[in-house]
């Protein structure tokens, strides 16, 4: 009994020293920070010169280069597009943008920031991937 009651001891103080551990890989997983434009987006917030956006705008990225493009009440558009090294170009137009990516309260965001000579930042929401 001496020895299964040690063992059994060893086994609740490791695994008390692990909760820690396992907590932080917990957290890890559920406010992950997105790496990528796929999945489906809405727009909810635009700073700059923003005309052909609007808020509320849901931008679905499929994964293979073609995003639809849908404002609430209106037809869907479709764009390909790249994406590479932090950077989304809409191929038929060129516009680009650097991609950063956040967690913000659990929320999963993508800022899209205008390049040359785009003055225009925009904030979506991940809600699905």
């Amino acid at each position: 009994m001496g020895l299964k009651y040690k063992v059994l001891k060893l086994f609740v103080i490791s695994a008390i020293l692990c909760f820690p551990l396992l907590g932080t890989e917990c957290s890890k997983l559920l406010d992950s920070t997105p790496t990528t434009v796929t999945g489906s987006w809405d727009l909810v917030k635009m700073l700059g010169n923003a005309q052909d956006v609007c808020l509320g705008e849901r931008a679905v990225f499929d994964g293979n280069g073609i995003a639809t493009l849908t404002c609430p009440n209106s037809s869907p558009v479709t764009r390909a597009y790249t994406y590479t090294d932090d950077v989304l170009t809409y191929t038929s137009n060129n516009l680009s943008y650097t991609v950063t990516f956040s967690n913000v309260n659990s929320v999963q965001k993508m800022t899209l920031t205008g390049r040359n000579g785009v003055d225009r930042e925009l904030t979506y929401d991940l809600i699905s991937k």
